[in-house]
């Protein structure tokens, strides 16, 4: 395989094409979320089925093959396995255009969350590797910009598509990006010198999985921040899956508007949210002497905190400006975490570890995360019934986020215990 050192200005670029493709990612994963309402009303569904579209039967496939991905990732080339996985889940999407029922949905989401297990670990491990530990929360952070601008582009272009030529155009528009974006990663990112920013380099070990995910879980911190990003993404990822369902059920507003303001909310606004905080965390290590794990697991466990506060005031807000005005403050903070979280874990894990954990974490926040999210909203829905059950679903899930927070304390407590995890084993 090809190798390269990190070339200051070429290695913006590289965050350019990551982010790039990883906007492909988050909209073909939440294009879902925009199109429920008439999917389920095509079909005839209940809101667990739906929640059960949106979440499960993604969020498992995502689980099973993230592992693997992560394996192959701290063993291979890491830009061809990003490049076959993007042209898997966008074309995955596209079909979802075709399917003629219920079953059909399912398997084609399954197809989505399976390829998409790839994106994380290939696209974080790559990054790692031009970013070093001083910039690495800003680099995440414009990284994970790239959820809020897939988002804003399923809700607000997504909502206008699907209002005028429905749901099944509009999963094959969302499906067309991946495959140009594709050939684009291949052809022009370089694949970067593992460990060297870490004063290491990296050599492909032979250990089994079983023996590297010991020494992963041993690292201090690690357990703790996948349990905190799980129960993050459980609560989240709910509330954004259903949000439009919300707005059009319990304020009656037309599916165009509410997908509209969700895009501003969890894309623009959640963009600015994530780039901010992780360039802010960056410059507190700055002014503090350097990198500091155990400091960015405090720092971040604030954010989930007030992620669950906005979130339950947003879902019991007595008018729709009320809510709306709420909804935007949530999804100001819904991505925030991201940054300074994922670099306190890729930075615990070393880099010969890096792919594993990010697939560990993506394991079990899909799994967990999405699967139980979006269809414990829509359980909930059934359950409370009339116009404000998605709002006690969503209410529900944002428990989660306050258990997040307290994850990420327990995790700086481990860390600052113990002496700083070694750049490799």
């Amino acid at each position: 395989m090809t190798h390269t050192t990190v070339i200051s200005g070429y290695r913006w670029y590289v965050l350019a094409a990551l982010t790039l493709a990883q906007t492909c990612h988050g909209l073909d994963r939440a294009v879902i979320g925009l199109v429920l309402k008439p999917i389920g009303s095509e079909f005839h569904l209940t809101g667990a089925q739906l929640g059960l579209l949106a979440g499960l039967a993604y969020g498992l496939p995502f689980a099973l093959a993230a592992i693997p991905f992560g394996y192959a990732a701290d063993r291979f080339t890491r830009k061809s396995l990003l490049t076959g996985a993007l042209l898997a889940w966008s074309g995955a999407t596209a079909l979802c255009a075709m399917t003629g029922g219920y079953a059909g949905l399912l398997g084609g989401r399954a197809a989505v969350g399976l390829a998409e297990a790839g994106g994380s670990p290939t696209g974080l491990s790559i990054l790692s590797d031009y970013f070093g530990a001083d910039r690495r929360s800003t680099a995440i952070g414009i990284w994970y910009l790239s959820s809020g601008i897939g988002f804003a582009v399923a809700f607000f272009v997504g909502g206008m598509i699907v209002a005028n030529h429905g749901w099944r155009i509009t999963f094959l528009v969302a499906g067309l990006p991946g495959l140009l974006v594709a050939p684009l990663v291949f052809l022009t990112v370089k694949e970067p010198r593992r460990g060297a920013l870490d004063r290491i380099a990296g050599t492909l070990s032979k250990e089994t999985l079983a023996h590297r995910l010991r020494l992963l879980f041993a690292r201090p911190g690690i357990a703790w921040g996948v349990l905190a990003i799980t129960c993050i993404a459980t609560g989240i990822y709910g509330m954004s899956t259903w949000l439009v369902t919300y707005l059009v059920d319990s304020h009656a507003m037309s599916l165009p508007r509410a997908g509209m303001i969700v895009a501003i909310a969890y894309g623009l606004l959640g963009s600015v949210g994530g780039l901010g905080a992780g360039w802010g965390v960056d410059r507190v290590h700055a002014r503090a002497g350097g990198f500091d794990s155990a400091r960015t697991a405090w720092i971040g466990a604030g954010i989930p905190v007030v992620t669950a506060i906005t979130g339950l005031a947003a879902v019991s807000a007595p008018s729709s400006s009320a809510a709306v005005a709420w909804i935007m403050a949530a999804g100001m903070f819904s991505a925030a975490y991201n940054g300074p979280v994922n670099a306190m874990i890729v930075t615990q894990a070393g880099p010969q570890l890096r792919g594993l954990a990010v697939a560990c974490v993506q394991t079990s926040a899909n799994l967990i995360g999405v699967g139980l999210g979006a269809w414990l909203i829509g359980k909930v829905s059934d359950v409370v019934g009339g116009r404000n059950g998605v709002a006690w679903g969503i209410g529900a899930a944002m428990i989660f986020c306050l258990f997040g927070g307290v994850f990420l304390m327990l995790a700086a407590c481990q860390i600052r215990a113990h002496a700083p995890a070694p750049d490799a084993y």
